[in-house]
């Protein structure tokens, strides 16, 4: 999956430590973990570029997970 790409640039970093973060070269991460309070998965994800950077990780993020609900309840917007 390295090299990829993922909203915008390639994919630098996947680890898989609680949950799957994915950063990419220009420094943006997305993480997707289990909620440790409810049955549910959790987004987080930051960007040094800027909020929109910010918010089209969260886009794709949000596009992948809403096109597969096999992987668990999921209800976050931004």
């Amino acid at each position: 999956m390295h090299g990829a790409d993922f909203a915008g640039p390639p994919i630098r970093d996947v680890v898989t430590v609680h949950g799957v973060r994915v950063t990419t070269r220009d420094g943006s991460w997305a993480l997707v973990r289990a909620s440790s309070n409810k049955p549910e998965l959790v987004v987080v994800c930051e960007s040094p570029i800027s909020d929109a950077r910010m918010r089209e990780v969260f886009a794709a993020i949000d596009a992948v997970l809403r096109l597969n609900p096999e992987v668990g309840a999921y209800n976050q917007t931004i």
